[in-house]
């Protein structure tokens, strides 16, 4: 990590809120990322002014500010404090302030302005999250020590080189998934907590399944990597294999909830489709060769459209199928677009993923 700050983020918590700071810390603990928090700095902070050390970790310091705001933070005269120097401190350079939700209290200042995630008693997954931010500030900053450079030595040739030397830095390659089909908890308004497969069942997966059941393996894409997902697979043949896994389809509702992971984006993973989507092909890609979205959740968007459990209306003549495919035109790629298939047929670009009641 860049060594010009201190710290790369600063833990905001009311002090009635501390279990779910402490649950954090000890993830970024785990992941060697460099924070401060305050109940961890008893000793060091001994006979220190408050308001000094508050200033300097929470605009000098520190490279962002974990808030981790609720009906309480915003009662606490001193958590106010932190949130006004945060908050004032927005120079190149400055912390970004990072909200943690733990209920639905607006926080002034804050609500309108800053995108929050919302505490799913999640503490792994939103170190993960912050981990990951750090890196991307930290490739930025080199991105624009390059461009800064090559102005200064002058030269298309410079520029060239140095953009394709670090072009990896600024643009890396998405984490492959640790492991396929790892089930995901997803916490969402309206509906029950369910979980569901980071993955789409691949096509590995599925003919393992058809050789121990005695199942015909339905045939796939020419040339098509084990590592791909499975595709030509009817709705009633996925609904077995999911029951094999002690699961089932998520519904569309608990599709594209999982799919958007909660944020107003376009696609799943984002607003930029090249970066998330498998699409514009002529067949499907090893999972996990594009971004996953904030619930580590990969090929949601394009890659093979997904089977959900939902009729498609009263007459259950069709299912609805979400997230578009390999040989989809971005325009079918959107988190709110479906299409309709028989649940009978076979389609060379829709297989599933499972989920998983609670």
């Amino acid at each position: 990590m860049n060594r010009r700050f201190k710290y790369d983020i600063v833990i905001s918590v009311a002090e009635e809120d501390k279990q779910v700071a402490d649950l954090i810390a000890a993830e970024l603990k785990k992941i060697r990322v460099r924070y401060y928090y305050y109940v961890e700095e008893g000793i060091s902070t001994w006979g220190v002014d408050i308001m000094r050390l508050t200033i300097d970790n929470y605009s000098k310091h520190a490279r962002f500010v974990l808030m981790i705001v609720s009906e309480t933070f915003d009662k606490k005269y001193w958590a106010n404090i932190e949130r006004l120097v945060a908050m004032a401190e927005r120079r190149s350079g400055a912390p970004h302030i990072l909200p943690l939700r733990l209920d639905n209290t607006p926080i002034d200042g804050l609500s309108k302005h800053i995108v929050y995630q919302v505490w799913k008693n999640n503490p792994a997954e939103i170190a993960a999250m912050l981990k990951e931010k750090i890196r991307r500030q930290i490739w930025e900053k080199q991105l624009k020590t390059i461009i800064t450079t090559s102005a200064i030595c002058g030269g298309l040739a410079f520029s060239l080189g140095a953009y394709n030397v670090f072009r990896p830095i600024v643009d890396p390659p998405p984490p492959p998934p640790e492991k396929y089909m790892q089930q995901r908890l997803v916490s969402a308004p309206g509906i029950d907590s369910f979980y569901i497969s980071n993955t789409e069942v691949s096509v590995a997966q599925y003919r393992k399944y058809c050789d121990s059941t005695g199942k015909q393996f339905p045939p796939q894409t020419p040339n098509v990597s084990d590592n791909a997902p499975v595709s030509n697979v009817t709705w009633y043949e996925a609904v077995e294999f999911c029951k094999s896994r002690n699961g089932r389809l998520p519904t569309e509702s608990e599709w594209q909830y999982a799919a958007s992971a909660g944020l107003p984006v376009k696609y799943s993973g984002g607003s930029a489709a090249k970066r998330v989507a498998v699409y514009g092909a002529k067949k499907q890609a090893i999972i996990g060769t594009k971004a996953p979205n904030e619930f580590k959740l990969y090929d949601m968007t394009g890659n093979v459209a997904e089977w959900c459990a939902d009729w498609s209306d009263t007459t259950n003549t069709c299912k609805i199928v979400k997230g578009g495919a390999y040989n989809s035109p971005v325009t079918a790629l959107t988190n709110d677009s479906r299409m309709l298939a028989n649940p009978d047929e076979r389609q060379p670009t829709i297989g599933f993923r499972v989920a998983w009641d609670k």
